[in-house]
């Protein structure tokens, strides 16, 4: 279904809560796919996540507040900020946190009831966060690199990863063998943990702004092309000296990719509205979404990998199930 007519600024974060696909928008909404709209932050909402105990979308604004809003309309102040911009989210439900950006600060919580239980300091503003399979590694990316902790220990300083530039995004492997970062400079930087080997993974014809590891760590999907870019980690060398595969070429560029939880399948979103679903070894790709001319901002999956949400720039949600 589409849930369309709730929302008029773009779609800037989607997430399934208790099985109920929830959207936020730029103009501070929450609707849910049955067409439910909550007027939530007093200004855009820029990130969005599902509450770990899946009870909730998390959302974080430039109004400096954060939010827990339930698919039925309980919205719950959890932090304000006071005009402090919440730039990006994190949530494990293995581990059981949620960590916001919020200036120079990852501000860690294990509970949603009571104050946040730790603030990690980095050198410059936060712009990406992203846990590891358990959600106990925490990688963040800011300029000049990216800092990687174990979130649960309030005594860990961090491990710096230093690349000079703009790193405007951040992924880790599944199991934090890898970090991987967007540059500003239409290019991706990478590191092997166990050495802090550099990678640099280029030929990107604009910015990175999606990426999305394999369940397992074996390929990091990626926007930026007419298409997704998918490099190789496996072996020990991962990426170093291997091209990568360019799944699903269509005449738009992709905006956003998305792993299935459970398979290969590869769910990329473009900029002419268009949704694919593509294997990294296997037949063709199928269209989900035929093309609206809305970028695609959003894609996120259900739990048990049956159903897919997309938002688009239009302020459209559409879900449905795996083609």
């Amino acid at each position: 279904m589409n849930a369309e007519d709730a929302i008029l600024a773009p779609v800037t974060g989607a997430a399934f809560v208790s099985g109920v696909a929830m959207a936020a928008s730029g103009e501070g909404m929450v609707i849910t796919e049955a067409g439910a709209a909550f007027k939530v932050h007093d200004g855009a909402v820029l990130c969005a996540v599902v509450a770990p105990d899946g009870s909730a979308l998390i959302t974080g604004g430039d109004d400096g507040k954060l939010f827990a809003t339930s698919p039925e309309g309980a919205i719950r102040l959890i932090a304000d900020f006071r005009g402090k911009w919440v730039n990006c989210l994190a949530s494990s439900v293995d581990s059981g946190v949620v960590v916001a950006a919020v200036g120079k600060e990852a501000i860690v919580w294990t509970d949603l009831a009571a104050p946040p239980t730790t603030r990690l300091p980095h050198p410059s503003t936060v712009s990406g966060l992203a846990l590891d399979a358990r959600g106990r590694r925490l990688a963040a990316s800011h300029y000049g690199g990216a800092t990687l902790r174990y979130v649960l220990a309030k005594d860990d300083k961090g491990s710096v990863l230093k690349w000079a530039g703009s790193h405007i995004g951040i992924a880790i492997a599944p199991d934090a063998s890898y970090v991987v970062t967007a540059m500003q400079e239409h290019g991706l930087h990478g590191w092997r943990l166990s050495d802090k080997k550099d990678l640099r993974m280029a030929g990107y014809a604009m910015k990175t702004r999606s990426m999305s590891f394999e369940r397992k760590g074996r390929a990091l999907a990626t926007s930026g092309a007419d298409c997704a870019v998918v490099w190789p980690f496996v072996g020990k060398d991962g990426p170093m000296g291997k091209p990568p595969a360019l799944l699903a070429p269509r005449p738009a560029a992709s905006t956003v990719v998305a792993f299935h939880p459970h398979s290969d399948v590869l769910a990329i979103g473009y900029a002419d509205g268009a949704v694919l679903l593509a294997n990294l070894e296997g037949p063709p790709a199928t269209v989900w979404a035929a093309p609206s001319g809305r970028p695609i901002a959003c894609l996120v999956w259900s739990s048990d990998g049956k159903r897919l949400a997309a938002g688009d720039e239009g302020g459209a949600l559409t879900v449905g199930p795996l083609a």
